[in-house]
């Protein structure tokens, strides 16, 4: 770190702020079939193949296949097989993953004077937001939950998972690549150990550390790409193997232009996704976006390309912005390493907004502290503004589990799916996402205007009064 110094924007794009940027090519030997009907049985996944494609995977739950096919007519034919809503080709995501500021590798107290064992714990002024230690003096640490992490793969030899990995439960849908990473981004591992890193004494711990994880694997840990295909098929998984909560810290950079039919059938297909995970008792959980934008107002919005020419675009929130997914702002404060009794709880300068659209707020962190001076916590010597980043565990290195910062809404959505593994703990393990939302709803702190409103939603999420009886 010797001579650094950062500039606001330098720090901006430091920061790992986990957005997705849909990109206009397809892949164009992938395809998303759908179903009029949530089937798709043999006889129809035949007439399919029989149009000119190979189906890759079948899920009939929700009346979707995935098709491989270097026929260029192939749609056309497929769309006209009768009991077929749609055949589109596949649109690729790419995903925003800057690497995550990295570090070398009873009764409860909330950071930064916690006295705990785990070296980072100090670090965490998420936990101490959201007042996690006292869920876990009520007893309450997330056994008995299951939480799918939807992202780009696991560092599954990272020490914090070494007792709530479930590994035969756990997935890739990125061709060619399996769900335990290896090299590039850390953004799933950071996501993961926020929600349920284990008290292990190592160096962070999760919300809900006593929960179980299944790593499923949605985009490149190489290329940061993923396809709605992959989104759907790992959402569908996670339902199949038993999540109680999925987090998908991912989000359409700018919003996703939904004029256009194929784009509509492919969010179509992932609706029906979620309101399968639903049926199954999952309650899904995903970042609002790091746009800074008003969700209540993306409808119309004039976009511009490089050549000057404009269009209105009709911007979506996606996925968050999916009936029954549980959308996420971020909280930050300014300053915490310099002022311990600083508020947790302004809105982030990045993070999307609007009263339609945020179901509830969680630390995210943020980087506009101005100062450029040196602070230590926990132990930890470094430039005080990174102190209001999030820390948790990064990747493996020459077998040596390390730990970071970023920020974004990416890391606030954790926050909010370990909330919901501790309610899920509480109650057996077993819960409509209705039950659970309700009780995030009662316990939630209303910061801002009374009620409902357009930066916290129902409010910042309250572990302790979470699982209060």
């Amino acid at each position: 770190m010797k001579g650094y110094s950062m500039s606001m924007l330098a720090r901006a794009i430091t920061v790992a702020l986990g957005s997705v940027v849909c990109v206009t090519s397809a892949h164009a030997a992938t395809y998303v079939v759908t179903a009029h009907q949530n089937k798709f049985d043999r006889p129809l996944a035949a007439k399919v193949e029989a149009a000119g494609g190979t189906i890759t995977a079948r899920l009939p739950q929700i009346g979707v296949v995935i098709v491989e096919s270097d026929n260029p007519h192939f749609a056309s034919r497929a769309g006209k097989v009768q009991g077929v809503r749609s055949a589109v080709a596949d649109v690729t995501l790419q995903f925003e993953q800057p690497q995550p500021q990295q570090l070398d590798p009873d009764a409860f107290t909330n950071p930064p004077n916690s006295t705990d064992d785990d070296r980072f714990f100090d670090l965490q002024w998420g936990h101490a937001a959201i007042d996690a230690a006292g869920a876990w003096n009520a007893g309450y640490r997330g056994e008995g939950a299951t939480v799918a992490v939807l992202d780009s793969g696991l560092y599954c030899d990272h020490l914090e998972f070494a007792d709530n990995l479930l590994a035969a439960d756990s997935a890739s849908f990125v061709p060619g690549e399996g769900y335990c990473n290896t090299v590039g981004s850390a953004h799933g591992t950071h996501t993961a150990g926020t929600i349920l890193a284990g008290d292990n004494g190592a160096g962070t711990i999760g919300v809900a550390p006593e929960a179980k994880l299944i790593a499923v694997k949605v985009l490149s840990e190489t290329t940061g790409s993923g396809s709605f295909g992959g989104i759907i098929q790992g959402i569908v998984h996670a339902a199949e193997h038993g999540a109680d909560v999925i987090n998908m810290s991912l989000g359409v950079r700018g919003g996703l232009d939904s004029r256009g039919n194929a784009v509509a059938e492919l969010v179509n297909a992932t609706k029906r996704a979620v309101q399968y995970a639903a049926s199954k008792n999952a309650l899904v959980v995903a970042s609002a976006g790091n746009d800074g934008r008003d969700l209540d107002h993306a409808s119309g919005i004039e976009v511009c390309d490089d050549d000057g020419l404009c269009y209105r675009a009709n911007l979506k929130a996606f996925p968050a912005g999916l009936p029954g997914v549980i959308s996420v702002s971020a909280t930050a404060p300014t300053g915490w390493a310099t002022d311990f009794e600083t508020d947790l709880d302004h809105l982030a300068s990045y993070s999307n907004y609007g009263q339609s659209a945020i179901d509830f707020a969680a630390p995210g962190g943020d980087f506009v502290y101005p100062g450029n001076e040196l602070c230590t916590v926990g132990g930890v010597f470094h430039y005080c503004f990174v102190f209001d980043y999030v820390m948790s565990s990064t990747s493996v290195i020459g077998g040596d589990s390390y730990y970071g910062w970023s920020a974004g809404t990416s890391m606030a959505a954790p926050h909010v799916s370990g909330v919901a593994a501790l309610i899920v703990g509480k109650y057996g393990g077993e819960m409509s996402p209705k039950a659970v939302e309700r009780i995030l709803r009662q316990s939630a702190d209303d910061l801002g205007k009374p009620g409902n409103d357009s930066h916290y939603g129902s409010g910042r999420v309250n572990a302790a009064r979470a699982v209060a009886d």
